[in-house]
This record gives structure tokens, sequence and C-alpha cells, in this order.
């Protein structure tokens, strides 16, 4: 009886996780779908980063995107821009500006990969169900299929539109959070949003070209 009763138990975990890995493959489908019909996007966003030594960052700001790698993050203290070939990262308080080649990296972290890529690098398991900002969202965890500077990662995905709300990313130093809000979609942003002259924008800043 114990043995049966085993088997019987057995079957029913692996078939819940059977049905769990089924659904996350649908919402990932459904988030892949939302976001290829998508050109670019605004929003607003809230930031929380705690290191490994028990320090925490907190910041919030907005980021734009643009297909395919183009973005940009504005911050209190810092604009990050790419526009897929170059990138700029001024920092406001050391009034310094990095200019560099653009370097994708499978397993860092770039807004467009999370929001018109969905991770391919990356097996998902949903966990749940958990509401972000008064919205009801699945909650996906999500595992490196490589070894890379990403350990693990989860986002939260809202039921009624397919967006994702909410994402954390961990790494052997810090935990980062980002929490979005006010998306919009599709609003017409042109490519000179997507680069950074520090002539202009950063006037009597350093600027250190490392390309």
């Amino acid at each position: 009886m114990k043995k049966v009763l085993f088997l019987v138990l057995s079957f029913l975990i692996i078939y819940t996780m059977k049905i769990f890995a089924q659904d996350a493959q649908e919402i990932i489908k459904n988030v892949q779908d939302k976001y290829g019909t998508i050109t670019d996007a605004r929003a607003t966003f809230s930031q929380s980063i705690k290191y490994s030594s028990g320090k925490v960052e907190k910041s919030s700001g907005t980021f734009y995107i643009k297909k395919e790698e183009k973005y940009r993050i504005e911050t209190a203290n810092s604009i990050i821009v790419t526009d897929g070939v170059t990138s700029w990262s001024y920092n406001k308080k050391r009034n310094q500006v990095l200019i560099d080649n653009y370097k994708p990296d499978g397993n860092t972290f770039s807004p467009n990969k999370f929001l018109f890529k969905y991770p391919e690098n990356f097996y998902s398991d949903l966990e749940g169900s958990e509401t972000v900002n008064g919205i009801e969202c699945y909650a996906i965890k999500l595992t490196p299929r490589n070894k890379g500077s990403v350990k693990s990662a989860k986002i939260w995905v809202g039921k009624n539109d397919n967006l994702i709300r909410k994402l954390t990313l961990t790494t052997s130093e810090s935990t980062s959070t980002y929490i979005l809000k006010k998306i919009s979609l599709d609003v017409g942003l042109s490519n000179s949003k997507f680069t950074f002259d520090p002539s202009s924008e950063a006037p009597g800043a350093e600027v250190i070209d490392l390309r």
C-alpha cells in the first residue's frame, strides 16, 4: 500500500512539474508575441541593488528602447545610451563620459533582451502568481543554460497584458530588482534618442574614449 501511495505521489509531482513547465513556455510565447509586434517602448522604473556585503542602493528613472539593440537608461546620477554600435556612459557625480564599442553579452542585463528578446539562454519555471503594483502577474524563475555573470533571474508577467512588470537578476556580487511602471508602447522614438553628444548633454565633462 505504501509503495502504491509513493508511486501515486511521485506521479502527481512529476505531472504537476510538467504542467508548470508547459505553462511557463506558454507565457513566454505570449510575451514573445506581444513584444514581437512592438517597435519601441518607454517606461519609468525603480531599481534596488543589494550587494553581498549587505549594502543596498536604490534609484529610479526612465528607460527607452528600440529594436534591435538601441536603449537609453536615465537616472538621477547617470545616463547609459547605446545605438547598437557605440555605447556612452555618463556619470553625473564624476562629470565623466565613457565611450566604447557596444559589447552585447548573452548573460548581462539590457532592457531590450528582457522586453524584446526573451532570454533564450535561460530555462524557465512557473512559480505561481504575485501582485506587482496592483497588477496580477505570473512569477517565472529563470535559470541560465550556460555559465555566465547572471546566476539566476526571475520575471513577473502581467496576466492580462503579457507585459513584464518586474525582474530580478542575481550575480555572485549582488541582486538587482527592477520594477517597471507607466509602460508606453510604440511611442515613435527617434534614433537620435539613442546617441549621446557630450558637448550638449554633458558640457564640461571629462570624455574618455575607449574605442
